[in-house]
């Protein structure tokens, strides 16, 4: 009796020991398509238009003439930044199905825009109305204020600029505000620190944009006060604290404390 107990045990972990290393394996095969999809989601979109040496893909049909004139923006913005070469190409992919962006940007779903860097700099931007230049909010209105499509495509681009001015073994892990604030400022045209100082100071925002603003403004500060080049300004991710009491010395902006959902 002893032994038929022993060998059922031993049968019972043996069979335990399978079951998991199958579950794993299913996890394993799960996460490898994950993966694959990331870096090659133009199977989940049957729509493109390129211009240059950027491609976007849409999963609805893409109004041409209304993609082309927004990239022509995103291009001259761009050409202002000094980190900008003409060999880099982008691949942008519209998302219009929430299943699907959710697909792709899991725990982030609540962003306008994603670019996953680390990979194939791939972008991801939400629900939008290309024809009239607006990316569409979780809430279903129009994302307010200057953030356009124009914007975030600028805005996300500018990320794969940076990746390739620091390369990868100085591109932090975990973003910081000296990569979004600079990401900020180009996709806002380069707007010049006086202009930005005066839009986080007197225009109402959402708490959300006020932050992009503000760090925006300190990134414009250290370009046109400073003087600091380009090729200088990740020095100060942990100089926070000092720049913005230079760039900002009464920071008391206008926030639009009604428009807390975006």
């Amino acid at each position: 009796m002893e032994k038929k107990l022993k060998s059922y045990q031993k049968v019972n972990g043996i069979n335990l020991i399978k079951r998991i290393k199958v579950f794993v394996m299913f996890l394993l095969i799960i996460l490898l398509v994950y993966l694959y999809t990331l870096f090659n989601p133009t199977l989940f979109y049957n729509y493109k238009v390129s211009f240059k040496n950027i491609s976007v893909y849409s999963d609805e049909s893409i109004d041409e003439d209304a993609i082309n004139q927004i990239l022509k923006t995103v291009d001259e913005r761009l050409r202002k930044s000094e980190i900008y070469h003409e060999n880099f190409t982008q691949n942008i992919f519209i998302t219009n199905n929430k299943f699907r962006w959710v697909y792709f940007t899991n725990v982030n779903y609540k962003v306008g825009g994603l670019n996953y860097v680390v990979f194939n700099h791939n972008v991801f931007i939400r629900k939008s109305d290309i024809k009239n230049n607006h990316v569409i909010s979780p809430s279903g209105n129009f994302v307010p204020g200057t953030r356009t499509l124009d914007y975030f495509i600028t805005h996300e681009i500018t990320h794969t600029l940076e990746y390739q001015e620091l390369g990868i073994t100085k591109y932090p892990l975990f973003t910081n505000w000296v990569l979004e604030g600079y990401a900020e400022y180009i996709a806002h045209g380069s707007e010049s620190y006086d202009d930005s100082l005066n839009h986080y100071l007197h225009v109402p925002e959402p708490t959300y944009s006020k932050y992009y603003t503000r760090i925006r403004t300190m990134i414009a500060y250290l370009l046109e006060k400073e003087k600091i080049s380009v090729h200088n300004i990740w020095e100060y991710a942990d100089k926070y604290d000092e720049t913005i009491k230079k760039a900002i010395p009464y920071d008391n902006p206008l926030i639009d404390d009604n428009s807390t959902n975006w």
